[in-house]
């Protein structure tokens, strides 16, 4: 198993589960990979990485259950964001767009383009469609042009259901799958190779070398070029890795010096929201800012740190009593083991060759997921995949 985030754990929990033996290579001096979580000054546990639990993610839930893990209700919404800064903008207004967009993408043809290319010739006002161009490139983290148009259906429309996290922060769940596989998982052994042979798998580390039947690597798309394959990966592959796309983006975590109400608002000029939520009974003492495209970062100074960004939040956000010293910036794409954050639905979806298997070697990870990609439920499901695959 080559990586200890959801993906590898899911994948080592299930052949472990099937009566298989394994070994989890993991770079990293902790689990978890793009999902890792931290507890601030003030009490407060934030996501560095990977946040919302939605609505069906249901191989989440199930493994929460069987590691006796609970689940924290935020008291807000992924669906519902207040769009400010770009225009007036009713709730009637963006339910009325997202009414527009469903009867739009029942011509296949504009269901196989680009968000961007449906918003422009949406029949709504500019202000409308620059809400929805806002929260869609924050959510995917990209332009709109790299966004599949079909995306729009979710994205853009309203969703009153609560959002959840894992209690004590959702590194939880790696934690979890890690210590039922005990000594099988080995930090700060990042993996330079891969030689598939007739009769087995030799996956070299920088310290030393594993021999095995299979392998899964679970690595984010972005490294997988990283490892030297012998023989090289099928055309395939290289073919649908050289088109798939990672969005960039960065998080922000500010202290307040009171506790306020669950909350979520969008900076429609600036593409990024903040949102207050509850840990539990209470609402936790910070604001989280979550800011998508690397546009977006560059606009908002995230390379040179927070100091740019931290007076737009008290801007946008005037109810909070920001505690602007202890603040916590959190980046993806200058992460040596991520070098991204997750997976684009690009137009025409998420090509099926990741998810195939391919001698004794299986792919796993978020971004073969289909349409679970890009989040925790996809990593989780790819590696129940693998592993299937393998038993199989």
């Amino acid at each position: 198993m080559v990586g200890a985030g959801f993906a590898g754990l899911a994948a080592a929990d299930a052949l472990v589960a099937g009566g298989c033996d394994v070994v989890v290579l993991e770079a990293r001096d902790r689990v978890g990979g793009r999902v890792w979580s931290r507890r601030l000054a003030n009490g407060a546990v934030v996501e560095m990485g990977a946040e919302f639990i939605l609505p069906g993610n249901t191989v989440v839930e199930a493994t929460v259950r069987r590691l006796g893990l609970g689940l924290w209700e935020k008291g807000m919404a992924y669906g519902r964001r207040e769009p400010r800064g770009g225009g007036a903008v009713t709730e009637d207004d963006l339910r009325a767009a997202a009414r527009a967009i469903e009867r739009a993408l029942s011509d296949p043809a504009v269901a196989r383009g680009s968000a961007a290319e449906l918003l422009d010739r949406l029949d709504q006002p500019a202000a409308v469609r620059e809400a929805i161009r806002a929260r869609v490139e924050v959510s995917a983290a990209t332009s709109a042009h790299d966004v599949g148009a079909d995306e729009l259906a979710g994205l853009a429309a309203f969703s009153d259901t609560p959002s959840s996290g894992i209690a004590g922060g959702n590194q939880s769940l790696a934690l979890g799958l890690a210590a039922a596989l005990g000594g099988r998982v080995h930090l700060s052994s990042p993996v330079t190779s891969v030689v598939t042979r007739d009769d087995g798998v030799l996956v070299r580390t920088r310290s030393g070398e594993v021999e095995a039947d299979a392998v899964v690597v679970a690595v984010p798309a972005t490294l997988v070029g990283t490892i030297a394959f012998e023989p090289a990966l099928p055309a395939a592959v290289l073919d649908a890795l050289a088109r798939l796309r990672y969005g960039h983006a960065a998080k922000l975590f500010v202290p307040l010096r009171e506790r306020p109400a669950p909350s979520a608002v969008l900076s429609v000029p600036e593409r990024y929201w903040t949102w207050t939520a509850r840990a539990g009974a209470d609402v936790q003492p910070v604001v989280h800012a979550f800011a998508g495209s690397a546009a977006a970062l560059e606009r908002l100074g995230v390379p040179a740190g927070p100091e740019r960004w931290l007076p737009s939040v008290a801007r946008l956000r005037p109810d909070l009593a920001l505690d602007r010293d202890d603040a916590v910036l959190s980046t993806w794409t200058d992460d040596p083991w991520a070098r991204g954050a997750y997976s684009v639905h690009t137009p025409g979806g998420n090509d099926p060759a990741f998810a195939a298997r391919y001698g004794r070697l299986v792919l796993a990870g978020e971004y073969t997921a289909g349409p679970h990609a890009a989040l925790m439920e996809g990593a989780l499901r790819s590696g129940a995949r693998a592993a299937a695959q393998l038993v199989a």
